[in-house]
């Protein structure tokens, strides 16, 4: 069985970001796919506080929902992570993720599970595309990171002026749809 998770972090629910989700998840059933989603805005993530005390043994401190995300991080095979794009960058949401990565680059003997296909899907107004997969690439190039990822992918959604954009584009729930199908196909 293939595991797939998927990590939705618009605080928006109903939106743009939960559109291309379900798509991709729609796309990517299959009878050996086991899909999972986690609604970043329903979890609590306190931000990482720098104290470092996880490089000990890769754990961290801090007691909230992070725990159980990084848990089935590990687990995937594949993860597709939807982010709205404010102020030309990811929601703070998507950030609280990323900065609790600091165990799995901390920690230096720290593995962060078997190599995986990691989709993103950006959601904004009007900022540029290759600024946004720059952004993208900086956080997944980390050595920490990278070392857990096979392939990767980026995929900016623009003009989403309004919660139902990406709904009632027919052209960006194709395009998710092709992120659903590629994240379960072989390498």
């Amino acid at each position: 069985m293939k595991k797939i998770l998927f990590l939705t972090t618009s605080p928006v629910a109903g939106g743009n970001g939960d559109a291309l989700t379900e798509a991709v998840m729609k796309a990517a059933e299959g009878p050996d796919v086991v899909l999972e989603r986690i609604n970043v805005r329903e979890k609590t993530i306190h931000p990482c506080n720098a104290c470092y005390q996880c490089a000990k043994d890769g754990v961290c401190v801090q007691k909230d929902d992070f725990k159980e995300i990084l848990q089935k991080i590990h687990e995937a095979e594949g993860i597709v992570v939807t982010a709205p794009i404010y102020y030309n960058c990811m929601a703070a949401q998507a950030l609280l993720v990323v900065n609790r990565l600091c165990c799995t680059f901390a920690c230096k003997k720290y593995q962060i599970g078997p190599r995986k296909k990691v989709a993103v899907m950006l959601t904004c107004t009007g900022s540029e595309e290759e600024e946004m997969k720059r952004h993208v690439r900086n956080i997944l190039i980390l050595p920490s990171v990278n070392r857990a990822i096979s392939q990767y992918r980026t995929e900016v959604f623009r003009k989403c002026v309004a919660p139902s954009t990406c709904r009632e584009s027919d052209a960006y729930q194709k395009r998710a749809e092709a992120v659903g199908r590629w994240v379960v196909q072989p390498e």
